[in-house]
């Protein structure tokens, strides 16, 4: 693998953990003023006509293969929000956040019985490194860690692994399909199918809110759109339990951006927090290249 495009990669995944904690703040705000099911609906449903706007720039057309696979990858994507959904009603928001952060564990273990390959011991220890770190993240060291485990907790738990897969398999599709398109259907499966929910909610889809426009169009623009076509065309180079890796910074991002826009306080357990994940990508990586210059 060239090392170049391994190194863009990289950068286009911690840009993408960057643009989903910066909009954490502004959807916290905005589920004031609407409800979840439709805020979901008219992001999707916006970000996927944003993107088909930009369709003169692919020079291929969409077959049947990208086509089923980015719907596949589609309905990963609405099973994890789901289950999260779920999950918050039934259990406390830190062991919500912490459980659907073990997707970081999630993607190397599947990946053996899935894609057959070998469980690394750099990747395992990055992980179970990251995890420490979300635990200290999402407060739960300070209000004793977690309690009797609940039904929430099982939702938060599968919701985890749905986001692993939809990892893994956008690295299985990414070489094989149109950036463009797997990044399109899968935006349209996903709006569809919060769509459909949110009008059988009896919600007027496509009812406007100026308390939300602007985190809306915040929202599917750099929360949506550009992380679902960077994910589809870097994952291309990078490995999806990097990817996993990376994406452990979008709480990291988040408390930042949450302490500098919401002036919510970061303690001493946020920064350990985000040490141990800066060091579980460390770790990874620097054991990674030790071993290749060994060989």
């Amino acid at each position: 693998m060239n090392s170049n495009k391994r190194i863009v990669g990289i950068g286009g995944l911690v840009l993408v953990a960057f643009f989903w904690g910066m909009t954490f703040t502004v959807i916290k705000g905005a589920l004031d003023d609407v409800a979840v099911s439709l805020f979901l609906a008219q992001r999707f449903l916006l970000a996927f006509f944003i993107l088909l706007l930009a369709r003169p720039l692919s020079k291929q057309s969409l077959d049947i293969y990208t086509l089923g696979r980015g719907g596949l990858l589609g309905l990963q994507v609405v099973a994890g929000y789901a289950l999260q959904t779920v999950a918050l009603l039934h259990t406390t928001a830190s062991n919500t956040a912490f459980l659907t952060g073990l997707n970081v564990v999630w993607v190397p273990i599947l990946a053996v019985p899935l894609f057959k390959r070998r469980l690394e011991p750099a990747k395992a220890v990055g992980a179970l490194l990251s995890v420490g770190g979300i635990y200290l993240m999402c407060g739960l060291m300070g209000k004793g860690g977690f309690g009797p485990v609940n039904r929430g907790d099982t939702y938060a738990l599968a919701c985890a692994v749905f986001f692993a897969l939809h990892i893994l398999y956008t690295g299985r599709y990414a070489a094989r399909c149109d950036s463009y398109w797997l990044a399109v259907v899968q935006l349209g499966t996903i709006g569809g199918i919060f769509g459909v929910t949110a009008l059988v909610k009896g919600y007027p889809l496509f009812s406007w809110n100026p308390k939300i426009a602007g985190a809306l169009i915040l929202c599917s623009f750099f929360a949506t759109v550009l992380p679902f076509l960077i994910q589809t065309i870097v994952q291309k180079w990078v490995s999806p339990s990097d990817t996993a890796l990376i994406f452990c910074l979008e709480p990291v991002f988040a408390a930042l951006f949450a302490w500098g826009l919401a002036g919510e306080a970061m303690g001493r357990m946020e920064f350990w927090g985000a040490g141990l994940i800066l060091t579980g990508m460390v770790v990874s990586e620097t054991w990674k290249s030790r071993k290749k210059s060994e060989q």
